[in-house]
């Protein structure tokens, strides 16, 4: 069974250059790409609408936040990923897994 994760990477940038960067995994597993891709343009827009965010100009990259008259930037990309789910070991006990 397939199903499709959306990593949010954020990367933060001081005087220029890239120092740090983290990607966190949205708990949500989704069935089709489309409900995966709909809630990326969804958090896309939310953020632009509600926070400090920009579309980013740096190619990789969805938005911007500049910070500190642009010396520390964060910026924020989408990736869609594919999950592939092994339905046997859903099946089994969780107990007996614990033991191998």
């Amino acid at each position: 069974m397939q199903q499709y994760r959306v990593k949010i990477l954020i990367a933060m940038q001081r005087d220029g250059a890239f120092v740090h960067r983290n990607e966190f995994l949205h708990p949500e597993a989704f069935n089709l790409l489309d409900d995966a891709l709909k809630f990326c343009a969804d958090d896309i827009e939310v953020k632009i609408a509600n926070g400090n965010y920009f579309r980013s100009q740096i190619y990789g990259f969805d938005l911007v936040c500049y910070r500190n008259l642009c010396s520390q930037n964060q910026y924020i990309a989408y990736r869609v990923a594919i999950h592939t789910v092994n339905r046997s070991l859903i099946d089994k006990d969780f107990e007996a897994l614990t033991y191998i």
